[in-house]
């Protein structure tokens, strides 16, 4: 039987606006597979925030550009259609993830910088181990951390408790979140995945970044997702915030590396985002 807490939470995923319609029109176009820059441009324009979202990541300095991308068209090109269809995913709850979270302690920007650069490191690994679409590996990065949005006004309620069974009892946080609250932020994550139709893949890659072996379709989307969020934390957010950094004992034998292999792909990651 649910809890009234669970029941509360179920609730407020269902009250959730869906994707927005410029994003979902955006979308199809995409996966028609023949649209021009211009007429994605047009689209994206047509939506104020989407196009500012869209500007800002052109001139992100991660991709290497000096001249300062001032149009949509040229900000689609630069980007690459991949890429744009990965932010469109996440636009929904960008602008989300650069607020506080006071529950999980985290300021302005943590999760949404944490989220970018497990993005980048999914598609680094997803490159190194051969993974067919590392650009997927990247949105399931980007994603994987939804359900602290809505999770975390309950953290807050229970943060003393929360605090305590991680410290004194060494559990981690995920396990900890199903344990008070009864649902985990990787499960809602899933459930905000489905509510705005993600695909399947990346739904599931959300839902079992914790637990990769979990997973029905594929266990090789979320175990990248475990490994690069546990490389992530371990090397730049060890100290910041509520993160679980936990690596599933699953995730080297899913993902097909060898003991001896682990810190050259670890090192691999590492330069990839610092570069």
């Amino acid at each position: 039987m649910l809890t009234t807490v669970v029941q509360e939470i179920l609730v407020s995923v269902e009250r959730l606006r869906p994707m927005p319609t410029s994003v979902t029109r955006i979308l199809k176009e995409l996966d028609n597979g023949d649209v021009s820059a211009s007429r994605l441009a047009e689209y994206i324009g047509l939506d104020q925030a989407l196009a500012a979202l869209i500007l800002q990541m052109a001139n992100s300095a991660s991709l290497g550009y000096s001249r300062t991308c001032t149009n949509l068209k040229d900000a689609v090109m630069r980007i690459g259609l991949k890429r744009l269809k990965s932010l469109l995913l996440a636009s929904s709850s960008i602008s989300s993830m650069n607020r506080s979270l006071k529950g999980y302690r985290l300021g302005a920007g943590d999760l949404w910088n944490h989220s970018l650069m497990t993005a980048m490191g999914c598609e680094a690994l997803a490159r190194a181990i051969n993974y067919p679409d590392p650009e997927q590996a990247y949105v399931a990065g980007l994603l994987h951390d939804l359900g602290k949005l809505l999770l975390d006004q309950y953290i807050l309620t229970d943060y003393g408790k929360i605090q305590e069974y991680i410290q004194r009892y060494q559990i981690p946080l995920s396990e900890v979140e199903e344990k008070l609250i009864g649902i985990g932020h990787a499960q809602v994550g899933g459930l905000i995945g489905e509510r705005w139709q993600f695909p399947a893949v990346l739904v599931e890659a959300i839902r079992c970044h914790h637990k990769p072996s979990a997973a029905r379709i594929d266990p090789l989307l979320p175990a990248i997702v475990n490994m690069a969020n546990a490389i992530v934390i371990e090397k730049y957010q060890a100290n910041s915030g509520l993160f679980d950094n936990v690596l599933d004992e699953t995730t080297y034998s899913i993902l097909r590396i060898q003991d001896g292999n682990v810190e050259m792909i670890r090192k691999r990651v590492i330069n990839h985002m610092e570069q």
